[in-house]
């Protein structure tokens, strides 16, 4: 029986690996189509097929379902990149269903579709139904996606199409031809970025579609999100839901942004309110994570072991073809990677041969595997094959744009100081600092830049030297970075030479590879007692505390008007550099406290001053997002000058940390010394200079890291601070401007009793063991 256009008998739910809650996004099916069968076809490894709710009258469509390429399901799923599996047994699931009768069947992806409405018109007049991504050209304006995109990835949706009768021809096409894809997706078994697996995909539903004269969706209701020609909410509008949503490009993990291999989109949910809308209401039925598959043993499936087997697949020689990876007889699937090819003269298995063809740095580290480097390559196989689910990291030194540093000496008189002296963070200041306290009690220092910093240049840098001629190194470089540092310059810098890191560290939980960074120096010099004991603890190096006092910031002569601020309004400032992890700022929860204790236009303005926003454009948006709705809250973007950026702070009424870690919390010293009263967490660095006679200091709760950027593991814990009680600050301190006052001079009360410099370079050169001046028996 023929369908009719626009009649949709069943629905086919795509469930990828992973775990899936798929209870909404059958209801809103049910609600809109309550004669409709659905059914679901599982993606992953076949042992940990879910169990499906009784109670939602889902049936499984891909049981006892016949493998279309002769190689078996089990090493399809290892051999295709996982869009292509899944459509592999989807398209032979829905050619099954038509062949006994059903006569119109819907495919959609869990995870990344939503359905707001009757979703009928993805049965069309051909018996295939496709949705274009985006239905006309892509300017050349930075933004992506891009028409390279649309070329990469394929015109049509990988996650929404229809099939009706007269489609079996061109589902067994999909099915049969999926090996062609390649093990990564690429069509070509060769290399690509994180997209070309789905990009594969893509292109392969657009060559069916020229085949077998497929239909492209007429409905504007039924959108591919974040593709749109320009950033104008044209495809949905403010109050007109869509249909079907799919949400595939939406980051699964940042879902306030669409993510295109980490470029700037060019639909942004910041602007488009009504998609913004949309997205939110279309995240209950993409709930659940999606998880790569693994052979048992949770042995991670990489490019490398695809493409094997994917190329074994492709000859169309059971002789060729590995053992089963997902059954008894797992070990010898194990065996056959560790096997060297017949074909292949060097002692060593074919993946480890495979694998050194797709990694580059593995190419620059072993050139010659089968030469003269085989013994170094094999004695690394043995190591890595011991940890599945490690990848080596070498580093190379930046030949070509790192200026060597010179040894010219190691004369115990004086202080070599490393540190990001020319750039505008935190840690370059505390380096100047440095510098400037033992010029002051006439220490000899060599101030040597690390150029290592995606931080902006200053306008005005202090003069460095490439020469090391001292015996003591102090370097201002953090432990996550002093290996890019001991890579550039560790021969000259380090050799022969005692050697003092200045570290700070904004969590407790002190990761294992900057554990290992502890070998390359003598002693840990920190800058706040928290971060003290969280090296203590996990080093046998001598830990000392040694703080830098913080100077009086000088702001430069730009007033409220020169920013373009009111001058009759209390306003709030929230200041960070998105370099600096934007969710440890933790600005969102300023913005959310602010929300809480003022109505739009009751009067107070907060201020967002944000620094690289551009680059962090992902995490800029989310702010961005945060924020929209308030005409009383202000994002602004801009690196200014230090005196600037100082007279911002000089220019609000109250500072806003309500920051999740800090390891010393410079940002809150520098308004303190203004005589500006700070909310802020009461955790972490910032306590060595806070407490309640000086500040409003904010409880808190420790929760898991989230959002940490990979800077930050997600076995660690950090603050999260209470809402309530910061919207209550805000509130009495724009009620009682007496209170802001004097909270405010206490503050500054309390940057004054720092040590001076002069201490605090008496008390540098006592500890890194540099004589006093003649005529004094000690720096005391």
């Amino acid at each position: 029986m023929a369908a009719q256009t626009g009649a949709l008998e069943a629905v086919c739910l795509m469930v990828p690996s992973g775990t899936w809650q798929i209870s909404a996004l059958v209801t809103a099916l049910r609600e809109h189509h309550p004669g409709t069968a659905v059914t679901a076809v599982w993606c992953g490894d076949p042992h940990l097929r879910p169990v499906l709710d009784p109670s939602l009258s889902v049936g499984w469509s891909d049981l006892a379902l016949e493998e279309p390429c002769g190689a078996g399901w089990n090493r399809l799923l290892v051999a295709l990149c996982e869009p292509a599996y899944e459509w592999v047994r989807v398209a032979a699931a829905v050619k099954r269903q038509l062949e006994q009768g059903i006569a119109s069947v819907a495919v959609l992806r869990v995870g990344s579709v939503a359905v707001f409405g009757d979703a009928s018109a993805l049965i069309g007049d051909q018996p295939v139904t496709l949705v274009a991504r985006t239905s006309g050209g892509l300017p050349a304006d930075g933004l992506a996606p891009t028409e390279a995109d649309v070329i990469r990835h394929g015109r049509f949706s990988t996650c929404i199409a229809g099939f009706r009768t007269g489609a079996e021809p061109a589902l067994e096409w999909l099915a049969r031809h999926a090996i062609d894809i390649g093990g990564d997706g690429s069509g070509d078994g060769g290399g690509g970025d994180g997209g070309e697996s789905v990009g594969g995909v893509g292109r392969w539903l657009e060559r069916m579609a020229t085949l077998f004269t497929a239909g492209t969706c007429s409905d504007p209701a039924i959108v591919v999100a974040g593709w749109g020609p320009d950033s104008a909410p044209s495809q949905v509008g403010a109050t007109t839901m869509p249909i079907v949503l799919d949400l595939d490009s939406l980051d699964p993990d940042e879902p306030w942004r669409f993510s295109f291999a980490g470029r700037p989109a060019r639909q942004r949910l910041s602007e488009q309110h009504g998609l913004a809308a949309a997205v939110s209401a279309g995240l209950a039925q993409r709930s659940g994570r999606a998880m790569p598959v693994a052979l048992p043993g949770d042995l991670r499936i990489d490019v490398s072991i695809r493409r094997l087997v994917a190329a074994a697949l492709r000859t169309g020689d059971p002789r060729r073809f590995p053992p089963e990876p997902f059954s008894a007889h797992n070990s010898q699937f194990l065996r056959w990677l560790e096997t060297p090819a017949p074909v292949w003269a060097a002692d060593y298995g074919r993946y480890w041969r495979q694998l050194g063809a797709d990694r580059a740095d593995l190419q620059v580290a072993f050139p010659k595997p089968d030469g003269p480097d085989f013994d170094r390559f094999v004695e690394w196989t043995r190591a890595s094959w011991r940890y599945p689910g490690g990848s080596v990291l070498l580093h190379a030194s930046a030949d070509g744009f790192v200026v060597p540093l010179t040894s010219v000496g190691v004369d115990p008189s004086g202080l070599n100081v490393v540190g990001y002296h020319t750039h505008d963070l935190g840690l370059g200041l505390i380096a100047r600092e440095i510098v400037a306290a033992l010029h002051e009690v006439g220490v000899p220092v060599a101030a040597i830049d690390h150029h290592r910093t995606g931080s902006p240049a200053q306008l005005h840098p202090p003069s460095t030297t490439r020469q090391v001629p001292y015996a003591t190194n102090l370097i201002v470089v953090n432990a996550d970075q002093f290996e890019f540092l001991v890579a550039d310059h560790s021969e000259a810098l380090l050799a022969g030479r005692r050697t003092i890191g200045y570290w700070f560290w904004e969590l407790q939980h002190v990761p294992a590879h900057m554990v290992q960074a502890t070998a390359s120096v003598d002693e840990i010099w920190v800058g706040s007692r928290f971060v003290a004991e969280a090296f203590a603890a996990v080093t046998d190096k001598p830990v000392r505390h040694v703080p830098i006092p913080i100077d009086e910031p000088v702001p430069s002569h730009r007033s409220r008007t020169d920013f373009g601020l009111p001058s009759d309004r209390f306003i709030f400032v929230t200041t960070f550099d998105h370099f600096s992890v934007t969710e440890r700022k933790n600005p969102f929860g300023s913005i959310e406290a602010f929300r809480a204790a003022f109505n739009d236009g009751e009067g107070p303005l907060l201020v967002i001053k944000t620094v690289n926003g551009d680059i962090r454009w992902s995490n800029h948006e989310r702010l961005l997002l945060a924020a929209v709705g308030r005409s009383d809250i202000v994002v602004w973007d801009e690196h200014l000058s230090r005196p600037d950026q100082m007279a911002v702070l000089a220019a609000a009424d109250c500072l806003v940390s309500l920051h999740r870690s800090e390891g010393l919390g410079l940002h809150c010293a520098e308004a303190m010394w203004l005589a500006k009263p700070v909310i802020a967490t009461r955790y972490s660095g910032n306590l060595d200079f806070m407490d309640d006679s000086c500040a409003a200091l904010i409880d808190y709760e420790l929760v898991p890291v989230l959002h940490g950027e990979g800077v930050y593991p997600t076995e660690a814990m950090w603050a999260d601070p209470d809402i309530g009680q910061a919207a209550q600050w805000m509130r009495r301190l724009v009620e009682n401007p007496a209170l802001a006052t004097e909270l405010g001079g206490r503050a500054r009360q309390r940057m004054q009793q720092q040590p001076s410099a002069v201490e605090t370079g008496r008390l540098i050169a006592r500890l890194a063991g540099i004589d006093p001046p003649k005529g004094q028996t000690s720096w005391d």
